[in-house]
């Protein structure tokens, strides 16, 4: 049995090589729901291979349209865009509600297509694994020959504990932002439409 050690080294190789499927390797055709599971456990696996839970599932794909995170499909067929909507999502939900996961993909797609948000989504989130990867990768490799004793394994619980501290910072900070962009956009709204009612009164 592979110590702690050499284990966390090769999950943070695994982590560093993943990278997120570009806009070019999607489906040049149309998939129906299944074909879509199927693609996207191929291509999220990394993800799920610690719990072992399944990435994603015919309902859950189902709630993301009820809810209008993710368009209809067409016809029952997922396109492109689709696809490039799940794999953020699915991501995302890890340290997002699907309120402001919608909130989020719904501001940046005003702005921009779906590909050039989502070739910038793929690259900020390869960046981000392999940052995560090389602070995994070198607590390990100080920590390399040491044995599986209480001491090492304290060593791992302090970073487990400071990542989980860091990410759940940065997700506050991220609904912090995304909070006070709605209420300004709530504002505005609400500015023009009194200035309407207004004008008609006149």
């Amino acid at each position: 049995m592979p110590s702690l050690q050499d284990f966390l080294i090769n999950w943070a190789d695994e982590l560093e090589q993943y990278r997120t499927p570009s806009w070019n390797t999607f489906p040049d055709i149309d998939l129906y729901m299944d074909q879509v599971i199927t693609w996207l456990e191929r291509q999220m696996g990394i993800f799920s291979q610690q719990d072992g839970e399944k990435p994603v599932t015919p309902s859950m794909i189902n709630n993301y349209v009820k809810n209008q995170v993710i368009p209809r499909p067409v016809q029952k067929k997922y396109t492109r865009d689709h696809l490039a909507y799940l794999i953020a999502v699915l991501n995302l939900k890890q340290v997002l509600s699907l309120s402001d996961i919608t909130k989020l993909i719904a501001k940046l797609t005003s702005e921009k297509d779906v590909e050039t948000i989502y070739e910038q989504f793929a690259q900020m989130q390869v960046e981000a694994l392999r940052i995560t990867a090389e602070r995994v990768k070198k607590l390990s490799e100080m920590s390399e020959g040491e044995p599986d004793n209480q001491e090492t394994e304290e060593k791992f619980c302090n970073l487990a504990l400071k990542l989980s501290l860091e990410a759940n910072s940065y997700s506050m900070a991220a609904k912090a932002i995304l909070n006070k962009i709605t209420v300004k956009k709530e504002k505005a709204a609400n500015g023009k439409d009194r200035e309407k009612s207004e004008k008609g009164k006149a």
